[in-house]
């Protein structure tokens, strides 16, 4: 009978234990995903910022070329030019410039499960 009881509490103390532990990786995984989707946001908040920023300079740019070289055309394909190069560029090196280093942040922000 004294043996029962003991096994009992043993199954008892593995329920616990299991409960917890479960409560415990969730936590774990919620945070992660929280630091992670916080993250991605405040990355796609400045992105944004970044795009419109980019989109006015690129336009001053255009119309200092153009009032420059008293040509629009020449102005606003100047910038063009700028673009393509620079798309160019990211193509050709997409990998090394782009996925690895992103690949690696995701990776290293999933893994820490904090922000940094």
């Amino acid at each position: 009978m004294a043996e029962s009881i003991k096994i009992m509490d043993v199954i008892e103390s593995l329920k616990e234990y299991y409960n917890t532990n479960y409560e415990l990786r969730k936590l774990e995984a919620t945070e992660r995903f929280s630091v992670l989707g916080a993250g991605l946001l405040s990355t796609i908040l400045i992105g944004v910022v970044a795009l419109i920023f980019g989109f006015f300079i690129s336009l001053l740019a255009g119309l200092y070329f153009s009032d420059f070289f008293d040509n629009i055309y020449i102005g606003f394909g100047i910038v063009a030019g700028f673009y393509l190069l620079l798309g160019l560029i990211l193509i050709i090196g997409r990998k090394k410039l782009l996925e690895s280093p992103m690949c690696d942040k995701i990776i290293r922000k999933i893994l820490s499960g904090k922000s940094k």
